[in-house]
């Protein structure tokens, strides 16, 4: 029996384990060319052994999936089916490495904002700030901000996998006014601040001017006390509020163990 192999073989010669060559037989990828039917064993050509090194050239170094890497062998060559293949391959290969440079991007910043946390906690005192003028994108809603989880739960992934890197930030919105007159916080929206315009949400532009922030750490009392306690500062100062309120945090805080340790920031537009 010459020029035949093994598996044991072949996963000796080629440095390939015996699992991966059944799994290509499973696949009918690399089926053996010859089984003993005393023994059973599986035995390889000579020739084969080259096709392995095309498998795995096309599956580790062009990333094909093994079950398209069949389709082209099979193909027999056809090089307009195998031209059309390669460019659609190429397609998901720009949109893998677009995903993984936005993922790239988010831990950066991740990175930078714990660096900067460390070398200057936020502050939790009122104070006020100048704000250059900001893109907010949003999808409206109506819901008190005990029941937001539910509904932020079900659309967070949407607003993520929007094509935006800017910033691992989210931000719920408040009318203040209904606030003061119904005691009953509902949010208004949740979204996101980017400088590439997202057509599927609502877009509101946030103005350049002074703003009064108080940063705490989240829950829906402390919330409403944050809103409390900027307009009794606005009161004293003689200042007048805008009448949206924005709740600045991360997105994503990976220093935190639950939603009641998140640091989040509440920012109102005052004129004097």
């Amino acid at each position: 029996m010459t020029n035949l192999y093994t598996i044991g073989e072949v996963s000796r010669y080629m440095n390939i384990s015996t699992k991966i060559l059944r799994h290509y037989d499973h696949l009918n990828l690399l089926k053996p060319c010859y089984i003993s039917p005393d023994t059973k064993y599986r035995y390889f050509s000579y020739d084969q052994l080259f096709i392995i090194d095309v498998i795995r050239y096309l599956n580790k170094t062009l990333l094909i999936p093994l079950e398209d890497i069949k389709n082209i062998l099979d193909e027999n060559k056809d090089y307009d089916k195998l031209l059309t293949f390669l460019e659609s391959h190429k397609e998901q290969l720009d949109k893998k490495i677009a995903a993984i440079e936005y993922s790239k991007q988010l831990t950066d910043s991740m990175i930078s904002d714990i660096k900067e946390l460390k070398k200057s906690p936020k502050k939790t005192e009122i104070y006020e700030q100048y704000l250059m003028s900001r893109n907010f994108y949003y999808l409206e809603l109506n819901t008190s901000i005990y029941d937001i989880d539910k509904y932020v739960n079900r659309h967070i992934t949407n607003i993520t996998n929007i094509d935006i890197t800017e910033h691992n930030t989210m931000c719920l919105l408040f009318s203040l006014s209904e606030y003061m007159k119904t005691k009953n916080l509902n949010v208004k929206g949740f979204g996101v601040f980017s400088e590439k315009k997202i057509p599927q949400l609502k877009f509101k532009n946030l103005r350049e001017g002074r703003y009064i922030n108080q940063s705490f750490i989240y829950s829906e009392e402390n919330t409403m006390s944050a809103i409390n306690n900027i307009t009794k500062y606005a009161d004293i100062k003689n200042m007048k509020l805008d009448d949206t309120a924005f709740l600045v945090s991360k997105m994503v805080d990976l220093s935190v163990s639950s939603k009641y340790d998140y640091l989040m920031e509440l920012q109102i537009m005052h004129h004097m």
